[in-house]
């Protein structure tokens, strides 16, 4: 390996990241592009690119995507948002708790844009019927998109990408994951009441007019809702019963999302059209960008310097991954850092004695909760900001900010305790 192909590939991360982090380019055309020009100088060959590109997460990614995309069309979600909100007979800080938790629950099985996509909508329209800011209720929106999707394997795409690299199961999420996530969940809640709960006030309160939204005109055919639904819990059910029979996630997945298309008679080309495709393509390009510092020893090098740092402690060790991807999520994407991070994480361990698993919690954790500390940490946080600017109460970086990012760092401090207690 030449100094000149070294310089090409720190080079192309570098431009690469920074490009994905400002957002001068889309994501999967500079991923792509860095990709090209790593195998144009030869760094890697086209086999080693197959061999660097790990395809159960892309598998895994595009069958939820398909999956996702047809059970949009049965209303579901809709459906349990607005029977949600209309317990909450308009009382806001009501509106704002079930809002929050049936956003939750929707994230850690689809992915956070797309929940985001189907709750901020309604939201507006709710708080439009009660004339009351809807600020305070998006905010935590987007914080728990980003809580709930810790608590899954697929609620996330940085623990989507951990699953896929690991020997973890869809399980061990849930059992290291989701207690902290509830814990998070409710101090968040109890934050959030404090800080909320005398401002929100009706300003025209009309329980008539919550009682008014139909959920049931959400589900327009029910034989295609129910089997729609029973195609995605036998999914999940596979997720979780994968330690018995071995068929790999993103196998149950992509099985999952053309059954589901067969069952439910969907039109093939007009489905495939409504994929997510640029986001696939970024992770490929993005792998073969990882594999290249791999080749090149950086990855050894972060690797050994994290234990000479940590002087090879686990807990410590844990601790430093958690608030590093913690703090470096809320300014970057936590995507490439989670790829990045992944290597270094299959590295170390080998080096080192004791629970290595809870390393992949620290990350995941990290990087997943991270993203709630400014409102460009995460996609869903970008996508609901994106759409309040077209209404009368726009979301701001700063108003976000003085928020969110304190709740963030509460929430690493609980991980961090409960680090220290559970491992």
């Amino acid at each position: 390996m030449s100094d000149f192909q070294v310089g090409v590939v720190l080079v192309v991360f570098v431009v690469t990241f920074a490009a994905i982090s400002l957002e001068k380019v889309n994501n999967a055309i500079a991923a792509m592009v860095g990709a090209f020009i790593i195998l144009s100088f030869r760094v890697v060959s086209q086999e080693e690119a197959l061999h660097y590109v790990d395809f159960d997460t892309i598998g895994l990614l595009f069958g939820m995507m398909l999956i996702v995309t047809v059970m949009r069309k049965t209303g579901l979600f809709e459906y349990i948002a607005i029977r949600g909100i209309k317990l909450t007979n308009g009382n806001p800080w009501r509106i704002l708790v079930i809002l929050s938790l049936i956003t939750a629950v929707l994230s850690a099985f689809l992915d956070n844009v797309t929940t985001v996509l189907i709750i901020v909508p309604l939201t507006y329209a709710v708080t439009d019927s009660l004339n009351i800011d809807p600020i305070p209720i998006l905010i935590s929106e987007i914080l728990f998109s980003n809580i709930g999707g810790a608590a899954t394997l697929i609620g996330d795409p940085p623990n989507i990408m951990i699953g896929g690299s690991s020997h973890l199961e869809f399980i061990d999420f849930i059992n290291n994951n989701l207690p902290i996530v509830v814990v998070i969940g409710a101090v968040t809640l109890l934050i959030l009441r404090f800080i909320y709960y005398k401002k929100m006030i009706a300003g025209n309160l009309e329980p008539a007019d919550i009682m008014s939204f139909d959920e049931h005109r959400a589900i327009q055919d029910k034989s295609f809702f129910v089997e729609t639904l029973t195609v995605f819990l036998i999914v999940i059910a596979g997720f979780v019963a994968h330690p018995l029979h071995q068929v790999s996630l993103a196998t149950i997945a992509i099985g999952g999302g053309f059954v589901l298309m067969l069952v439910t008679r969907q039109d093939t080309e007009e489905t495939l059209s409504r994929i997510e495709w640029p986001p696939l393509f970024f992770f490929m390009g993005l792998f073969v960008i990882v594999g290249g510092l791999e080749k090149i020893g950086v990855i050894k090098y972060l690797a050994k310097n994290i234990i000479v740092l940590t002087d090879g402690d686990i807990d410590l060790t844990a601790q430093f991954i958690l608030w590093l991807s913690a703090l470096s999520t809320t300014v970057i994407n936590s995507i490439p850092y989670t790829a990045t991070l992944i290597s270094v994480i299959h590295d170390m361990v080998p080096q080192l004695e004791g629970n290595t698993e809870v390393l992949w919690w620290a990350l995941s954790l990290g990087a997943c909760l991270g993203g709630n500390g400014t409102i460009v940490g995460a996609a869903a946080n970008i996508i609901a900001a994106g759409f309040s600017q077209k209404t009368a109460y726009p979301l701001t970086f700063m108003k976000y900010l003085k928020i969110a990012l304190p709740l963030m760092l509460v929430s690493i401090v609980l991980v961090s305790v409960y680090f220290l207690i559970r491992y």
